[in-house]
């Protein structure tokens, strides 16, 4: 058995000594790797060597594990009663600190390759706990100093002894391996790292296809507003492959919802399709880059829109992707898609697949996720403004060839409406509050990792933006169709229930509808009674969206006792359109040659004959006049509701030529009153309540004939 100063040494501790099969030389030099590649993941920017670096450096702390534990042991057991002193003391500390970063160590990889996310808890406890070993270890491993006279300095100094490191030449073997180790860990990081740049896919010298048209002047996308950070285009891969977001331990709940979602077939939706081929067919091809900064930025972005179609370009199929939402870097609500796109970094092997280089792109993120954090920062999909950049739209000369003029304007009705003006802060509601109400994941490994590090549990913001389109899943067969289309419905009923906002919210329909009956009707004369819709819960006008093609109407029946019809007015005809004379809630856009805009061809539009939407929080009043039957049965029974369809049967026939298909109603409100008959006495009594009622209402209007 050895002997040391201090007694026998143990087996052990000659099986990690110097010339043990673990030498002291090889773990410290792996020990500095460690150091100080773990202070280079912390201050150092993303790169590949970086990410080359939290591999090596997980993998190479993972195999140390049980040799330093051995090492420990036998270290300890040889030199416990050793007498107290300072060294011996940062040799404790040293151990205490290490056994919590080994520990912390474990818990983070393990996290990283089965988890959902690391903890930022242990992520501190491995970085700071490493942090404060390093003193102690330094000086507990710094060479013993021994004494050296005057003589063995060559005379440097006259009188005196100096403490020097022991440096003799059996140590000085051990720090050059030490050293030599390190520095090779570091030469294997920069050959791997090298080797991956040499291999892995770039995008960099990405450019414009062959025969691209740029008739609207230099940039490249106009007339869409819609930017890239350099300028020019980039890769579709860079823009598109939203499904890499859905991969298992990802935001798998998320993915499924977008799938369903108006944002993910905003391309492959009909209805826009066949005003794009409209568009090209009047405008050219490059027209319909305007349009694409919202419906189609894949395509828009890499420089593919640049013909007769969009069916067979990139991000088709996937609208506006995961990636281009929230990898926006600014936003102006001047509308058309008015944004600033910039790439995110890519992790090792994150556009090469899946199988295994999947599994290191995610360890990667998972383990270093500073990168993705700051490429996919939520503080700009927080903010209104950031669906300000698409809903909210305008014409200018260089399509209508006359004038700029806005078009649909959801945001500044948001933003100088009472949901967002509202004195009281607490009462105040942002877009993402409503239409990303909170939705709870099926299970914890369904959850999204960002939410689950926030402390939301299962929840998060759901991504079916449910709204009020009814119509477009079923017909493009998107997955999750009738769900969604039964989401859409409830949120145009106003049954949807959403708790966080309940205490602001109203309850009930979004646009509840009221009549006011006369107070007396007699056989024989002309009466009138309104209809009364108020803005109850959208935050923004209703309706919304294309003024021109949606449409939301009156209907309003009434009857006698006996069950005959009185009056009727806003009655489907045969053909699916509403017959002359109803009220009718839209936009009526005209060309420059004062022709009413009704196809949606927004490229003629140059201005507006008539508008009629409720603003948030405000109401609408709609008179009816009618006379009253001679033979009539008591009482008179009125019965009303407010109906909408996503698209107005004009356009209908016009894209859809020769199929009518008509887009399904949906009745958002209704009301019902029985009105009795009255002698003269009752009837001057009811006009001076009439009279007293109409101060009531913030506007009033005549019927509009639908066309």
């Amino acid at each position: 058995m050895e002997q040391t100063s201090h007694g026998p040494v143990p087996i052990r501790h000659s099986f990690v000594h110097e010339k043990g099969i673990f030498r002291f030389s090889i773990i410290s030099g792996a020990l500095i790797f460690l150091a100080l590649s773990g202070l280079a993941i912390w201050l150092l920017p993303f790169s590949v060597p970086i990410e080359v670096s939290v591999l090596l450096h997980t993998v190479l702390g993972l195999l140390i594990v049980i040799p330093i534990a051995i090492w420990q042991l036998s270290h300890w057991l040889a030199t416990h009663k050793v007498t107290r002193s300072f060294r011996k003391f940062c040799a404790y500390a040293g151990f205490w600190t290490m056994s919590a970063v080994a520990v912390s160590g474990f818990v983070l990889s393990w996290q990283a390759a089965f988890g959902l996310y690391t903890s930022h808890l242990w992520d501190r406890i491995h970085l700071w706990g490493g942090i404060a070993a390093l003193p102690f270890l330094g000086y507990h491993v710094w060479p013993h100093a021994r004494k050296v006279g005057q003589n063995g300095l060559n005379g440097l100094k006259p009188n005196g002894n100096f403490i020097l490191p022991d440096f003799r030449p059996g140590r000085r073997h051990m720090w050059i391996v030490s050293a030599l180790t390190a520095t090779s860990l570091f030469a294997a990081m920069g050959v791997l790292a090298a080797v991956y740049a040499a291999y892995a896919p770039s995008f960099s010298h990405y450019k414009l296809p062959a025969g691209y048209k740029m008739p609207y002047g230099k940039d490249p996308f106009a007339p869409s507003t819609a930017r890239t950070a350099s300028g020019g285009p980039v890769a579709p891969s860079l823009l598109a492959d939203s499904k890499s977001c859905g991969a298992a331990g990802c935001h798998t709940q998320i993915y499924q919802e977008w799938r369903a979602d108006t944002h993910r077939w905003a391309s492959e939706d009909e209805g826009f399709q066949a005003v794009q081929a409209a568009l090209i067919h009047a405008e050219g091809a490059p027209a319909a880059r305007y349009c694409a900064g919202c419906h189609n930025p894949v395509s828009l972005l890499s420089g593919y829109k640049n013909a007769s179609t969009s069916i067979e370009a990139p991000g088709f199929k996937e609208g506006a992707s995961c990636v281009v939402c929230h990898a926006m870097r600014r936003v102006d609500v001047q509308g058309n898609g008015n944004y600033v796109w910039g790439p995110p970094k890519a992790y090792l092997f994150e556009y090469q697949g899946a199988g295994s280089a999947a599994a290191i792109t995610h360890f990667l993120i998972r383990a270093y996720p500073r990168q993705h954090d700051q490429d996919y920062d939520l503080a700009l999909d927080k903010n209104p403004a950031s669906c300000g950049a698409c809903h909210k739209q305008f014409i200018d000369k260089r399509f209508n060839h006359v004038v700029w003029v806005q078009l649909q304007n959801q945001y500044d009705d948001w933003k100088h409406g009472k949901w967002n003006t509202n004195p009281n802060p607490a009462d105040r509601l942002r877009c993402q509050q409503c239409h990303m109400y909170y939705q709870s994941a099926p299970s914890k490994a369904l959850a999204d990792p960002y939410d689950l590090k926030a402390g939301l549990d299962l929840k998060h913001r759901n991504h079916w933006f449910a709204a009020a389109n009814q119509w477009m899943p079923d017909v493009i067969h998107s997955p999750d169709a009738a769900e969604q289309t039964e989401r859409a419905t409830q949120w145009l009923e106003g049954k949807k229930y959403v708790p966080e906002i309940a205490s602001v919210w109203p309850a009930g329909p979004v646009l509840p509808l009221k009549i006011i009956p006369p107070q007396g009707v007699r056989p024989g004369e002309q009466v009138e009674f309104r209809a009364v819709i108020t803005n109850n819960k959208a935050g923004h006008s209703f309706p919304t969206g294309p003024l021109d093609l949606i449409r939301a109407w009156v209907e309003v029946q009434v009857t006698d006792k006996k069950g005959r019809v009185v009056f009727h007015s806003g009655e489907l005809l045969p053909n699916d359109h509403l017959e002359p004379g109803t009220f009718v809630l839209k936009g009526e856009g005209v060309n420059a040659e004062g022709q009413e805009i009704v196809r949606h061809d927004l490229w003629h539009y140059v201005g507006a004959k008539w508008k009629r939407a409720i603003f948030p929080g405000y109401s609408d009043t709609y008179e009816y006049h009618f006379l009253v039957p001679r033979n009539v049965q008591n009482p008179l029974t009125i019965a009303a509701r407010l109906r909408y369809r996503k698209a107005n049967q004009y356009f209908m026939d016009f894209a859809f030529p020769g199929k009518h298909f008509e887009t399904p109603i949906t009745d958002l409100s209704a009301d019902r009153v029985n009105v009795p008959l009255a002698g003269r006495t009752e009837i001057r009594a009811a006009s001076s309540a009439k009279r007293s009622a109409s101060n009531l209402f913030v506007r009033s209007g005549e019927p509009r004939t639908e066309k």
